[in-house]
């Protein structure tokens, strides 16, 4: 396999974990949807192309067949550690400027995310994880997870067990 399709590879697995990831919460507590990459969000006079978003469910009519005509209120892409700084950052310019609340740039060559999160003047903050290594999430408050889980990327019966939303990992296998 040569380079370019195990990159491809990575970021489909790595997507995927990433929409289970955010949809055991959001469908739990009914908070909204979680798409994958194909539905380009319009947002004024530019069009965003997000890997994975959360819309939260005020906004579910506006999720067409087309194209999501509402601000998600987390956006996550899926990058390759050689992207430019000023790729990165003009890319969470865009995402600022359309007002999404929280960003996330996870490389997947590498399993390492970054969190953004949204100030009250739209610039993004680089949101580290606390001490014990967790990330909390402001776009999707019933979420918290190791960051690590990004390298690991744990089963879903895992992730549903870690958050207590099924007794035991080893009785679902």
């Amino acid at each position: 396999m040569d380079q370019a399709a195990g990159y491809a590879v990575l970021q489909a697995r790595m997507q995927a974990w990433c929409v289970g990831l955010l949809s055991i919460p959001v469908d739990a507590y009914q908070l909204g949807a979680v798409l994958g990459k194909g539905a380009p969000v319009r947002v004024g006079g530019d069009i965003l192309a997000p890997d994975v978003m959360f819309v939260a469910a005020q906004e579910r009519r506006q999720v067409k067949a087309d194209a999501v005509y509402a601000v998600p209120l987390l956006a996550v892409d899926m990058l390759h550690s050689g992207v430019s700084e000023r790729e990165r950052a003009a890319l969470r310019g865009r995402y600022a400027a359309a007002h999404v609340l929280e960003y996330w740039q996870i490389d997947v060559d590498q399993g390492r995310p970054h969190f953004y999160q949204a100030g009250a003047t739209w610039q993004y903050d680089c949101i580290a994880p606390d001490r014990a290594g967790m990330h909390f999430s402001v776009a999707i408050v019933e979420l918290s997870f190791p960051a690590v889980w990004f390298r690991r990327q744990p089963d879903l019966w895992t992730m549903m067990a870690y958050w207590g939303m099924i007794e035991d990992v080893g009785k679902h296998v």
